[in-house]
């Protein structure tokens, strides 16, 4: 029987490899995102250079993760020095913003509660540092599109002359088919590149199209689809989508890769599944080139929503379309001016004469 290390024993390297395997469990039995896996893999090995691989891990004081916060909001995001998010004025500002250190922060965090149940550390030092603040979003806050820049948005693929573009930008019925669905019903990146095409079928209650997506934590739900979105997605299904690649070895991890991409409801020009960059550079070109500027794919969700809540529907329905399971996520999106009140009281039945 292995003997049990003491906390000096355990570096800091060698604890964060230890919690990762753990949330790679958690992946696999569908209680985390392999999203959020990515984000924290990422939040803990910028952890682990900032402190040293060899540091002991229980050797760490709050000192330490406040100097390493500090270094952290004065160094540029690579996301940003890539373009990949873009701020209202359509700049590319430096620095890490304040909801990526709070990630950042919620990594280390789970990292030294799991090391003080494991014995690795005696006192954790997370609970004596002042986490990131977040502002808060006021309620009814505008973010993402206009009404009418959407509209245009998930038109502009049927106005490019295919015989202009690269054989890799070809695909328009499938660019058509996923702005539409971001416009419309706001799904996140990770759920349209992971749909299936079996995900597209009718709902047994209502009888009417949906769209099953997997969300965060392994929860489900169905979208439903407008008969232009359906449309979309049917004539990309029948006229354009690219058969699976062909396996180029025998080898088993090969032959699921290929088996995956024949499931898959989206996919590249060589009939590879989607991934969420494919899906961000496209957004990317169509935004620049139909909109003047550059947009993402969580700013497009952000659009859908946002609109919905301005339509007048609820925020219950809202949150069932967004994947929601907080109300308060939801709530940045409802309009809580005194004018939806004056018209929801003007609406009422009990409100006549």
């Amino acid at each position: 029987m292995a003997r049990p290390r003491s906390s000096s024993e355990v570096t800091v390297e060698a604890a964060t490899l230890e919690y990762l395997e753990i949330l790679e469990r958690r992946v696999a039995r569908a209680q985390l995102s392999p999203t959020t896996l990515l984000a924290y893999r990422r939040d803990l090995t910028e952890f682990t250079t900032l402190l040293g691989p060899d540091k002991a891990l229980d050797e760490i004081e709050p000192d330490d993760l406040e100097v390493a916060l500090t270094t952290l909001a004065k160094s540029p995001d690579r996301r940003y020095t890539k373009g990949l998010k873009i701020a209202e004025d359509g700049s590319t500002p430096p620095g890490r913003g304040p909801h990526s250190l709070a990630r950042w922060f919620a990594a280390v965090r789970g990292l030294f509660r799991w090391a003080t149940d494991k014995g690795y550390v005696q006192v954790d030092p997370t609970t004596r540092v002042s986490p990131p603040r977040v502002p808060k979003r006021a309620a009814g806050a505008r973010i993402g599109l206009q009404l009418d820049e959407a509209l245009t948005l998930r038109s502009s693929p049927a106005s490019l002359p295919r015989e202009a573009l690269r054989a890799d930008q070809r695909l328009t019925l499938r660019d058509e088919a996923i702005l539409r669905l971001l416009v419309e019903s706001g799904p996140r990146v990770s759920e349209v590149c992971g749909a299936n095409r079996s995900d597209v079928r009718v709902h047994e209650e209502t009888g009417t199209p949906v769209l099953h997506v997997r969300g965060k934590g392994g929860k489900s739900r169905d979208l439903p689809l407008s008969k232009a979105t359906l449309t979309a997605i049917e004539r990309y299904l029948a006229e354009e989508r690219p058969p699976p690649p062909t396996p180029r070895t025998d080898d088993r991890a090969e032959r699921i890769k290929v088996q995956d991409a024949a499931n898959a409801l989206f996919v590249t020009i060589r009939g590879r599944r989607l991934s969420p960059r494919d899906v961000q550079r496209m957004v990317e070109r169509y935004t620049r080139q139909f909109l003047g500027r550059r947009a993402t794919p969580h700013s497009l969700r952000h659009t859908a929503l946002t609109i919905l809540a301005r339509a007048g529907v609820d925020i219950a329905t809202v949150a069932q379309i967004a994947g929601h399971s907080n109300l308060s996520t939801t709530s940045v999106y409802m309009d809580d001016s005194m004018s939806a009140a004056v018209e929801a009281i003007a609406r009422s039945p009990l409100a006549g004469d």
